[in-house]
């Protein structure tokens, strides 16, 4: 058995990720962020559910990092052929 909590509160998950506790509430009342629970007027988060998030947005953010890079490598290339014909 895991010595991990299977739930996180939002404290812990806003220092987890340097985040306000204002910005997750945020994201909850928009609908966005990782799945969450309310027990009374306490809010947790599942500990796979932010496992999952957190792989979700890694996988996210490295596809936007290569598209940017792309993108990036293609205006530069462009941009070095604009050149060239202007010679």
């Amino acid at each position: 058995m895991s010595s991990e909590r299977p739930y996180l509160t939002s404290k812990e998950v806003a220092d987890r990720w340097r985040l306000s506790d204002q910005t997750l509430a945020n994201w909850r009342s928009a609908g966005k962020g990782p799945p969450f629970i309310r027990v009374g007027s306490r809010v947790l988060y599942p500990i796979e559910g932010i496992n999952a998030y957190e792989n979700i947005a890694s996988k996210t953010w490295l596809s936007d990092r290569k598209s940017t890079r792309l993108n990036s490598s293609h205006t530069v290339i462009s941009y070095a052929v604009f050149c060239l014909k202007k010679k």
